[in-house]
């Protein structure tokens, strides 16, 4: 997230992100440099705003229907049905008829199917060309960019209209592309909108015990219950990349597990890609539904505006529960899918990529738990606390920086595995990680550990440009990465200077 912490006091510290301008100056504090940062707007992880002026797009005409069945089929192949289930084959036929029908003037059921497949084209073009286990089927291109920015522009006049499944599927279709090319502010917009319509149709309130008394068909409460949870595994993660608040807020919802979904989830974990089940049960989403729920605590708990002011006992007991409960979460796995606390290579490597991401989520969720240790009055005001206060936070740092090592190697080491289309959505993971090193070490420039910690941050930055250059996206520029790396070499380069510094002392 944006804020690992608030300054009530003037003062900086090495959990605020080296982007704001306290940690900018507490950089030069301790190396003597500045830090070139690219933008004031955007965090490192996210790709620097285009202008929103556009030349005004034209409709784009809707593609030939055997190009769109060729899609459909496409996505109903792969694990993207599974890890993204926006669309359900029993209600998408219903949106190819209102999409292709001709009315004069088109209407908002008309407008809002156009969109809904306008965004899925996208998607699985999007997604395509990066999974191994497509088998050679080859989709023809098509103009990406074009649909998705006709489909942003159909979406204010779509939401004043009836509620209805498209638009919804429409809206958390953009929310998804905007993330997926790494724009995360036009993604917290769409999944706002998304939000706010799921609320509308009950699908927060709804059961997932699909055989209950209800006037909505089960079918369509099974899909916009699948939508909710997809919904809000994207709202969980963008809380804690961005620092604001959730737009589907615990207390509001029914967050009962699916019936059956660990166990489906487990299957998929294991799986071989282009194994003949893998497309086999239930969705998974991009996320542990469990893993999301704790997401949701660690904001509430530790970044939210009410955690910020807790006192340092009340801070210290949040992050050991959220500890607990995270540790519980790991060993619900089975012992060959479960994340190692601290990652050593030589073990067995992952088998898929939605794995990788489980194990990345992990470390993650470790970092930025005990991150928030750093935020104790007493260790933030250089007083002598009780030992047992002291003793907790220094835990947690260290926690927090050996999370942030396991995620760098781990990500190193299971490269093969991730998807180059993938690369904006799990920047965050590294960039956070080694924001954390890079503070750590500087605080720390006597230990012997620095010189490893060096060699991660250069890790960190060659293993995120080579993921960046195996894409072969519309979305993207090569300009595009050179914030990043530009981020993670200023990390390396200071740290080089400071340790230079304390060796010359």
């Amino acid at each position: 997230m944006v804020d690992f912490t608030r300054i009530d006091d003037g003062t900086f510290r090495p959990e605020v992100p080296f982007g704001l301008p306290e940690g900018l100056q507490w950089i030069w504090s301790q190396t003597g440099h500045s830090v070139p940062h690219p933008s004031s707007k955007e965090a490192p992880w996210e790709k620097p705003r285009r202008s929103a002026i556009r030349p005004r797009e034209t409709s784009p005409e809707l593609p030939d229907r055997l190009l769109l069945k060729s899609f459909l089929e496409v996505y109903m192949r792969s694990p993207m049905r599974r890890i993204f289930p926006v669309i359900d084959p029993a209600f998408f036929p219903q949106t190819i008829k209102a999409a292709y029908s001709h009315t004069n003037p088109p209407n908002i059921r008309n407008h809002s199917a156009h969109a809904c497949i306008l965004t899925f084209m996208a998607l699985v073009s999007s997604l395509h060309p990066f999974d191994p286990t497509y088998n050679g089927a080859h989709l023809p291109s098509i103009p990406r960019d074009s649909y998705v920015a006709y489909a942003s522009i159909l979406l204010p006049a779509i939401i004043q209209g009836p509620l209805n499944l498209d638009s919804l599927q429409a809206a958390i279709l953009l929310a998804l592309l905007s993330i997926l090319a790494g724009e995360i502010q036009t993604g917290v917009h769409y999944t706002s909108i998304a939000s706010r319509l799921l609320i509308t149709a009950g699908a927060h309130t709804m059961s997932d015990d699909f055989n209950c008394s209800s006037t909505t068909p089960s079918t369509l409460r099974q899909h916009l219950r699948t939508l909710f949870w997809f919904c809000y595994t994207l709202d969980r993660d963008l809380s804690l990349r961005t620092g604001q608040p959730h737009c589907l807020r615990d207390e509001d919802c029914i967050l009962d597990i699916p019936p059956v979904y660990k166990e489906n989830l487990h299957l998929c974990l294991d799986h071989s890609p282009g194994s003949a089940d893998t497309n086999l049960g239930s969705p998974i989403f991009p996320c542990d539904l469990r893993l999301s729920k704790i997401k949701s605590r660690t904001f509430e708990a530790l970044y939210s505006r009410r955690a910020f002011q807790k006192s340092d006992v009340d801070l210290l007991r949040s992050i050991r529960e959220l500890d607990e409960e995270l540790e519980c979460w790991r060993m619900s796995l089975p012992e060959n899918l479960r994340p190692q606390l601290s990652f050593a290579p030589g073990h067995t490597k992952p088998k898929n990529a939605y794995r990788v991401f489980a194990h990345m989520n992990y470390y993650c969720c470790v970092n930025l738990i005990h991150l928030a240790g750093g935020r104790c009055s007493a260790w933030r005001s250089g007083s002598t606390p009780v030992r047992e206060t002291l003793d907790g936070i220094q835990l947690s740092l260290t926690l927090s920086v050996e999370a942030s090592r396991s995620l760098l190697l781990f990500l190193d080491d299971s490269e093969a595995r991730i998807s180059a289309a993938s690369f904006w959505s799990l920047l965050f993971y590294p960039m956070s990680a080694a924001i954390t090193i890079f503070c750590n070490m500087l605080q720390n420039l006597h230990l012997d550990s620095v010189k490893r910690d060096l060699h991660l941050l250069t890790l960190a930055e060659k293993t995120t440009a080579r993921l960046f250059l195996r894409r072969d996206s519309v979305f993207d520029r090569v300009s595009d990465l050179q914030p990043v790396t530009a981020s993670i070499s200023a990390l390396r380069e200071h740290a080089e200077r400071a340790i230079l510094g304390k060796l010359a002392v």
